[in-house]
């Protein structure tokens, strides 16, 4: 296998920025040509095979094993990453009936989404936790139809009419790959010529916290990158995220060199006003940044953007109140605990999707700010809304190891009755402590692998139960810690027979993360019985 290609600096910084990259990968002659003909078979003679379509079409594998892929997923998620059992053929049929221009652009907004995470909800997360692989077999002009993307919208709450009018078509020659990620806005383009369009999607988790910059790193220093497809200017997120990735401990590094003008903050606070152009207001919460703890003025007027206003102004406010820290955390408490008392009057949490989940806004700040906010959103965990709980648990998790004081309240947190807290408080588990393998979570993660619960049996989406969703993400964090979970061996042994075949598979992959000889063996045993021969078909039966 050919060594990784590793994205570059300016790679890394455009992927932030815009939330997708495009490039083509090294393959075998014909591998594309093989591909986009038995993804025709199959989509003309049956039902679509979902998760199965890697097994139905194993040339596929030549693809997501190039240097180009692996490079790109190592570069942006790190190393140890997980690929996640969803897959699926996202097909356009023959047209036969070409549509007008004004339906065309009809049915490309109306086809504008962010995906939802599979099986079930999941929080969206602004950090580089998650992304996607979509691959389109055929050459894909823009007149077949290829997936339109959304620049910038990887950080939105959901996605506007303003949003929508940004589409840019993902066309190219067959083999074309783009890397997004996971949240970033999209949509099917519309086809208009009489043969078939496949893009297939694989998805791929991060497992551990940045630690270094894991590309071809030349400079560790922020710059913007020369191509911007992003509408809006968020340079304070873009930094920020650039800092996470390249694992400073401080995520306000880059934003540190830049020094504010403490006699500029009356101005500031004006050009918040609604009345202002966009632009300015984004400046304005920039300036506010600057200042730090000297902004602790504004606050309140940062925290009334939250929620509300446009998504590019939140998103900035989120990453400016995380900058003035301290003198922004009870504030933001308040707020958490005001958005749970709100929750409190619906059976459900209104903002909790079983596709995805918006946290709230002053979750993320809470998170942004840091070490000091830990013991604040601790108290949180045993607030009496079950939102503000998922909230809490989710602000926590976003810190990584900077929240390890919080590990006993959230091992706490899996007693919960509410499967939303505990959900949330297992993938948070999974961010901070991955790399603990001494601690005594880990028996607490065992046990989940088990986990039920009288009210976790209710369907919730897609013929799935929450009781399926525990004991997925309970699986996943197994994975992501390695050999550190070699003490739950026996339980992901039983987990393969799990009747949630997602368990099943990310109980394959912490087995065979282990590295010991009795889970290897068990590994390559299910891996055998579970053997798909993709030369089977209705005519060739052995």
């Amino acid at each position: 296998m050919l060594e990784p290609i590793l994205l570059t600096d300016e790679q890394i910084r455009e992927f932030i920025v815009n939330g997708y990259l495009v490039f083509e990968p090294t393959v075998p002659e014909g591998t594309h040509e093989a591909c986009y003909g038995r993804l025709n078979e199959i989509i003309d003679a049956e039902a679509n095979p979902g998760n199965n379509i890697l097994p139905r079409v194993p040339e596929m594998r030549h693809v997501l094993n190039s240097p180009e892929v692996r490079g790109a997923l190592l570069s942006v998620l790190g190393p140890g990453y997980l690929e996640h059992p969803h897959r699926y053929c996202h097909p356009l049929g023959p047209v036969r009936d070409i549509p007008s221009d004004d339906e065309i652009e009809h049915r490309l907004r109306n086809n504008c989404h962010q995906d939802g995470y599979t099986p079930m909800g999941h929080p969206r997360q602004h950090y580089m936790r998650y992304a996607r692989i979509m691959y389109y077999p055929q050459d894909s002009p823009v007149e077949l139809g290829p997936t339109h993307v959304i620049p910038g919208t990887q950080y939105n709450r959901g996605l506007s009419d303003e949003d929508r009018a940004y589409t840019l078509p993902v066309a190219g020659r067959a083999g074309t790959v783009s890397l997004t990620h996971f949240d970033v806005g999209h949509a099917a383009g519309v086809s208009l010529l009489p043969r078939h369009r496949h893009m297939i999607k694989f998805i791929y988790m991060r497992a551990t916290e940045p630690t270094e910059p894991t590309w071809n790193c030349q400079s560790t220093g922020w710059e913007r990158p020369a191509e911007i497809t992003a509408p809006h200017d968020l340079e304070l997120t873009w930094s920020h995220q650039w800092d996470w990735l390249c694992g400073r401990r401080d995520r306000y590094a880059s934003w540190a060199n830049i020094e504010g003008d403490s006699s500029s903050l009356t101005q500031c606070l004006a050009d918040l006003h609604g009345d202002q152009p966009l632009s300015r207001r984004l400046d304005a919460v920039r300036s506010l940044a600057s200042l730090g703890a000297a902004a602790a003025e504004a606050v309140p007027a940062l925290i009334d953007l939250l929620g509300t206003d446009h998504q590019a102004l939140r998103v900035e406010a989120t990453y400016a109140l995380g900058r003035i820290g301290d003198p922004a955390l009870s504030l933001l408490v308040s707020a958490l605990e005001a958005a749970g008392e709100q929750a409190d009057g619906h059976d459900a949490p209104p903002a909790w999707n079983e596709g995805a989940t918006n946290m709230e806004d002053a979750a993320q700040a809470l998170a942004a700010v840091g070490k000091s906010a830990v013991e604040s959103l601790v108290q949180l965990l045993c607030a009496p809304s079950e939102w503000t709980r998922v909230n809490a648990a989710f602000a926590l998790g976003e810190m990584d190891s900077h929240a390890g004081a919080a590990v006993p309240a959230l091992v706490e947190a899996l007693g919960d009755a509410s499967h939303r807290v505990v959900r949330t408080a297992i993938d948070a588990l999974g961010n901070i402590a991955a790399s603990d393998s001494q601690a005594d979570w880990i028996d607490a993660l065992g046990r989940m692998l088990e986990a039920d619960h009288p009210s976790w049996h209710e369907e919730a989406s897609r013929e799935w139960v929450p009781r399926d969703q525990v004991r997925i993400n309970a699986a996943t964090v197994c994975a992501r810690l390695g050999p550190a979970a070699h003490s739950l061996e026996a339980g992901l042994f039983k987990a393969l027979d799990d009747p949630c075949g997602h368990v099943g598979s990310f109980a394959l992959n912490a087995l065979q993360r282990l590295e010991t000889p009795t889970a290897t063996q068990a590994a390559m045993d299910y891996l055998w019985s579970q053997r798909w021969d993709a030369s089977i078909d209705g005519g060739r039966q052995f």
